[in-house]
């Protein structure tokens, strides 16, 4: 079975298949078992079930990579309006949107950077563990 397949039904009753959506959108089990409309006791049941686990596993990484895809064609959108604010007219537009840009430059650079430097210590503990 692949990571984003989803569980085969046989496995899980039909109330949990109902109760997995709320479960999954949830922040805490106990927000998941009120929206769900089970006590907390069942949610931590039915957490100890593998096919569950995984089904409530594969839930969340769906929504939260629905939720990422979202965020890019809005960081997208954003800066598309950001170049047409560097064009505007008017100066005190300009120089905000200009110090919007600059501002999301550096951050990103330091991004790329802090990225770099994990990678580097990622390796370096790799070469640790072997060493041993």
């Amino acid at each position: 079975m692949s990571q984003n397949e989803p569980v085969s039904r046989e496995n899980l009753t039909d109330r949990q298949v109902v109760a997995l959506p709320h479960i999954a959108a949830a922040a805490t089990n106990a927000e998941g078992a009120r929206a769900a409309d089970v006590s907390l006791a069942t949610l931590k049941r039915w957490r100890q079930d593998p096919a569950f686990r995984e089904e409530l596993r594969r839930m969340k990484q769906e929504t939260a990579d629905l939720a990422l895809a979202e965020l890019h064609g809005l960081a997208l959108k954003s800066t598309a309006t950001l170049e047409e604010l560097l064009e505007d007219p008017n100066p005190r537009i300009r120089t905000q949107a200009v110090r919007l840009a600059l501002g999301f430059g550096i951050k990103v650079g330091q991004e790329k950077e802090n990225q770099r430097r994990i990678n580097q210590l990622q390796k370096a503990l790799t070469l640790l563990k072997n060493v041993k």
